[in-house]
């Protein structure tokens, strides 16, 4: 399954005409080979002209640009069941085959959605910040931690706390508008990353929100988004595995720019924080 298929099935900021065209494509990816933008139209109880600014709104030149997307992923005998999350007695080939292609998918989605320039934005708040909070819950909470791993091994100072009392104390104890707060929502509607927002704010700090709605509560008041991606199923999801690695793939592409950036500096303090680990464990033998 394609970029394409993936983000017709988890966009939430399709109008209601957009939904159906959407619906129209994941129910009926051959059909839509072979029908023009009018047919399409009529069979979704919307115009042809809906059907042409649905593909331009995705990033196609035209409605046949995204008939040949469309085309190459069938002709792969690839389809929208890769969609589905699991299903009762599946074969493990049938999971691995599943989860590989949702997963190979993230990319192309991060890069469609987020301009380079928010990366560079996000990048520039992280080099002027006197201290980092970081914040999420439940799988949100691992890629803040992944924040906190890497670029604390670089020399940066961030802070992250589990416990959500604990964690706004610190901040509240601690933080001025010199700081930075990264928080992570892929709902954007999470109580506890709402409040620390919130506080962030009230205490001018910058903000940078990693979230899959960019338009919620979350989103609003903040000086960078950088959007995710998660799946939608038909039925309860199990893991928000896609979620979870689309917020680590941010991270890394985050991580990435401010290595780029900083190149001999991050370099040395890892090869120095190596070399104190090696030290620890041959002293100990």
């Amino acid at each position: 399954m394609n970029s394409l298929f993936v983000r017709l099935s988890s966009e939430k900021n399709f109008t209601a005409s957009e939904r159906k065209i959407a619906n129209f494509f994941l129910e009926k990816p051959q059909l839509a080979i072979d029908a023009t933008a009018g047919k399409i139209g009529k069979l979704t109880s919307t115009s042809s002209s809906a059907v042409v600014r649905f593909a331009k709104k995705l990033g196609y030149s035209g409605f046949p640009a995204m008939k040949l997307d469309i085309a190459v992923t069938t002709t792969n005998n690839q389809n929208n069941s890769d969609l589905t999350e699991i299903e009762a007695e599946e074969s493990i080939t049938t999971i691995l085959e599943k989860t590989s292609a949702r997963f190979k998918t993230i990319p192309d989605v991060i890069t469609a959605q987020n301009e380079t320039a928010d990366f560079s934005n996000a990048t520039k708040l992280i080099e002027n910040a006197r201290h980092i909070f970081v914040y999420g819950v439940t799988a949100s909470a691992l890629a803040a931690q992944d924040i906190q791993q890497k670029f604390t091994r670089v020399g940066l100072d961030v802070i992250y706390h589990a416990d959500f009392h604990q964690m706004m104390t610190t901040m509240q104890a601690t933080a001025t508008n010199q700081d930075l707060a990264i928080v992570i929502s892929e709902s954007g509607y999470t109580f506890e990353t709402l409040k620390f927002k919130k506080i962030s704010l009230d205490l001018e700090l910058k903000v940078i929100v990693l979230t899959n709605e960019i338009e919620s509560e979350i989103s609003r008041g903040c000086d960078v988004t950088l959007t995710t991606t998660s799946q939608q199923f038909d039925k309860v999801r199990f893991a928000s595995t896609t979620g979870l690695l689309s917020q680590l793939y941010v991270v890394d592409i985050l991580f990435y720019t401010y290595i780029s950036k900083h190149y001999q500096e991050s370099q040395q303090k890892v090869e120095e924080t190596r070399s104190r680990i090696s030290k620890i464990y041959d002293d100990h033998d």
